[in-house]
């Protein structure tokens, strides 16, 4: 099996045969049972901790409001907030019903746990790409081997990644706030909008050139250090193409989410009188906005528990179903940076 690593560490990249998308297509029909076999045990404990952590809020926390969301599936959220001014905590519920508007819809690759399938789904991809069968089973113990460097990389990316979006909605709050204020107190205002934009442009970039670190550390055995490094260099030169690429499978993602979320809140609709609200919205010409930006949800004081349990069993497949394009993508453009020919008829 290490054989088949014998060419990485050259940076030069490959001529490719076909495009990337119809590459991931491929690679997903292809290997859809062996992708789904290293994803099930993760998958099994996401939907048992996600759903424990909701029906804990349902049982637990009666007064929280459920929020169903289709750019964001289910959430809840107490009706009491700390002030910071009055250092106390106060009743501000959210109003129930439906509400809809315009604003960043869908989620991007929120994928949670089954980040960790990322490396042996990986190796997968490289092993079969040159002619080479391993099982799920050797694969994960293969990840298992590099599993301190993987989590050490995991938490640093967590990390880089909460700040980009923190510093995205302060972005938008500084933005919006600074169109609301019209005297002298504009100056700072636009000052920390600058700083807080190039922060996040800083941290996006950083993410993008971090996006290989995975397949360093799986198949160059790399500690989580290196791995950093090494994929600053096989991005490095290739920055744009590779943002490009990612930012158009988001918008993909954000489609696909919005899609499912919305026909199994329509669906939810017809069968409990508690979604019937959405039912007006998502059968009008609305629905086919929610593609471009908006957005409809509608706020719960109380949800059916059989609900709840669809909605966090449907984010969990969601994800599951994402993962594997995003290990495929990543993978493939990491064969093309590093160098590593095809096997003839290996797919």
């Amino acid at each position: 099996m290490q054989n088949a690593l014998r060419n990485i560490g050259a940076t030069a990249a490959m001529p490719r045969q076909q495009g990337i998308v119809p590459r991931i297509f491929q690679a997903y029909r292809n290997h859809f049972g062996l992708f789904w076999r290293v994803m099930l045990p993760i998958i099994i404990v996401s939907l048992v901790l996600s759903l424990a952590w909701f029906l804990f809020f349902k049982f637990m926390v009666p007064e929280g409001q459920w929020i169903f969301s289709i750019s964001k599936g289910i959430g809840v959220r107490s009706m009491f907030i700390f002030d910071h001014i009055s250092q106390t905590f106060r009743y501000a519920p959210e109003p129930l019903g439906v509400q809809t508007g315009f604003g960043f819809n869908g989620q991007s690759f929120d994928i949670g746990l089954l980040w960790l399938a990322m490396c042996p789904l990986a190796l997968i991809i490289v092993y079969h790409h040159q002619g080479i069968n391993v099982t799920s089973g050797e694969a994960w113990h293969r990840t298992r081997q590099r599993v301190v460097s993987i989590l050490g990389v995991s938490i640093l990316l967590i990390l880089t990644a909460s700040v980009a979006g923190i510093t995205f909605v302060l972005l938008w709050m500084t933005n919006a706030l600074q169109l609301l204020i019209q005297d002298a107190s504009v100056g700072i205002s636009t000052s920390v909008f600058l700083i807080l934009g190039v922060v996040c442009v800083a941290t996006v970039y950083v993410l993008v050139k971090w996006s290989l670190c995975n397949q360093c550390i799986i198949l160059e055995n790399l500690s989580a250090v290196d791995a950093l490094r090494r994929s600053g260099e096989l991005v490095q030169g290739r920055w744009g193409r590779f943002f490009g690429i990612y930012l158009l499978l988001i918008l993909g993602t954000m489609i696909f989410t919005t899609a499912v979320l919305g026909l199994t809140l329509l669906l939810f609709s017809t069968v409990s009188p508690e979604f019937t609200p959405l039912r007006e919205v998502l059968q009008s010409g609305k629905f086919f906005g929610l593609f471009f930006g908006g957005r409809v949800q509608i706020t719960l004081q109380s949800a059916p528990v059989w609900a709840i349990g669809v909605m966090v069993a449907l984010n969990t497949l969601i994800n599951a179903v994402l993962a594997p394009i995003w290990a495929i993508l990543t993978t493939h453009l990491y064969m093309e940076r590093a160098g590593i020919p095809e096997q003839e008829g290996s797919g």
